[in-house]
């Protein structure tokens, strides 16, 4: 880039390796970032990050964390995702933004989630959002996965309608969004058809990533890395163990390998089933196995583990949910299916196939090689620093009205929920309105926009 720029990286956790995909990310990120830029961190802390600070990456101007106290946000109409409402709404935390925005003269600041949106105090410098996930875009799926029914409908619906419009009002506060795969982005700008928005995926280190030349013999069938604390990974490997695999018509040996391990992920352990829980080192586990398996049937983004499974040359059998942002094609880089009889069928024939299974490893290296490594990820994230830098400031619209003290004191618990839920229903109303005359006009047509800022 032609100057070095002062930016302002904010982060919901401390970024660590090891840890899950997100912070693996914002690791590489900013080690790469920070070597060629004054890059200050703000990352809100928690439990789990404690004493880890000496894990930080290297090259950083400044590191201001910020302990995430439990507090609970005045929301009586429950117009809040739950996520959004369970830890990001501390004034605390706004406070410290606004207090770093106040001290230096920042060219850029970014923010990590869309929860965060919550937190952006309000006009600021040029300002960027990193959408991780779409979650408005992930209940339907979710509640097939679960097998339907009225109750689980319901329950859905209702997040759907508070994630939608937090969502949607999220991406409108700051002046630029990174999504994780085109189809997010796509995702999004169906709703919001000029939203100014980058595709930067995840990415793994082909060096550290890389098949030995001598693979040790495997020491089981099936293995599945991921964290089981995110629903996809609980779900995924449950639809493994108990709808997949008897479906292979043999016995197999299954590894699942991961950190947050639940107790309905730990019940699934017995013959022919491990569950290690964490490990410190990945690449042994995913060597172990013959063929990686990544059943994930909802969801958005991308899987981090599934990359530095092909970086480490293993044949992968994944969904098309869990090869979104890849733009992998089935049978030269990985195998795709969805449904559980078709997801054994391809395992069986990877097993049984063992040249099939080599060519496949070698062309999931390839695309890593290609497209996912750290080095073009930061350089091209530095191209949207500039692009951001150099575009007019984006118009963002005022914050929605609250109720006022008053009104919401009149309000019992079920009548407060029953009309936040009509406020919501009809806001959705709005955007679908919006998204339908967009399509009609032509403006939803976003596949060469996003060629033109994809990186």
């Amino acid at each position: 880039m032609p100057r070095r720029l002062r930016v302002l990286f904010v982060t919901p956790y401390l970024p660590l390796r090891g840890v899950t995909a997100a912070r693996e990310r914002w690791w590489h990120l900013l080690a790469r970032l920070a070597a060629r830029h004054e890059v200050t961190l703000l990352a809100f802390t928690d439990a789990e990050d404690a004493g880890h600070e000496h894990g930080l990456p290297p090259g950083l101007a400044a590191v201001h964390p910020v302990p995430k106290t439990p507090w609970r946000p005045d929301d009586p109409l429950a117009l809040l995702p739950r996520t959004v409402a369970g830890g990001y709404t501390n004034p605390a935390l706004r406070d410290a933004i606004a207090a770093q925005l106040a001290r230096g003269a920042w060219d850029v600041v970014q923010y990590e989630f869309s929860e965060m949106a919550q937190l952006i105090p309000g006009p600021a410098p040029r300002s960027i959002l990193t959408v991780h996930q779409v979650g408005f875009a992930q209940h339907g799926p979710a509640w097939r996965a679960g097998g339907g029914g009225p109750r689980r409908a319901a329950v859905l619906f209702h997040r759907y309608l508070r994630e939608l419009d937090f969502e949607l009002r999220a991406v409108r506060r700051v002046d630029h969004i990174v999504t994780m795969s085109a189809e997010d982005a796509t995702r999004l700008r169906r709703f919001a058809p000029d939203l100014r928005v980058s595709v930067s995926p995840c990415g793994v280190d082909p060096a550290e990533f890389r098949p030995p030349a001598l693979p040790p013999p495997p020491e089981t069938d099936l293995g599945f890395i991921g964290h089981f604390g995110h629903p996809p990974n609980a779900d995924a490997v449950g639809f493994l163990v108990r709808d997949i695999v008897p479906r292979l018509g043999r016995t197999v040996r299954v590894r699942l390998v991961g950190r947050g391990v639940t107790p309905e992920v730990a019940a699934l352990a017995g013959p022919g089933v491990e569950v290690t829980g964490p490990v410190a080192d990945v690449r042994p586990h995913l060597l172990a196995a013959t063929v990686f398996v990544a059943p994930v049937r909802f969801g958005t983004g991308m899987r981090g583990k599934t990359l530095e499974a092909l970086a480490m040359g293993r044949p992968v059998v994944t969904t098309s949910v869990g090869a979104e942002g890849l733009g992998a094609t089935s049978g030269r880089h990985l195998l795709v299916a969805d449904r559980a009889a078709d997801i054994a069928a391809a395992i069986v024939r990877l097993l049984d196939d063992a040249a099939l299974a080599a060519d496949l490893g070698r062309g999931g290296r390839a695309l890593v090689e290609t497209c996912f490594g750290w080095d073009a990820i930061a350089e091209a994230h530095e191209h949207i620093y500039e692009a951001v830098v150099a575009a007019p400031p984006a118009t963002r619209p005022t914050p929605a009205p609250r109720l006022p003290p008053a009104a919401r004191a009149r309000r019992g618990r079920l009548p407060a929920l029953a009309a936040g839920f009509a406020l919501l229903s009809a806001r959705a109303l709005g955007w679908h309105i919006a998204r339908a005359r967009g399509a009609r006009s032509g403006r939803a047509a976003i596949g060469p926009a996003l060629e033109r800022v994809r990186v």
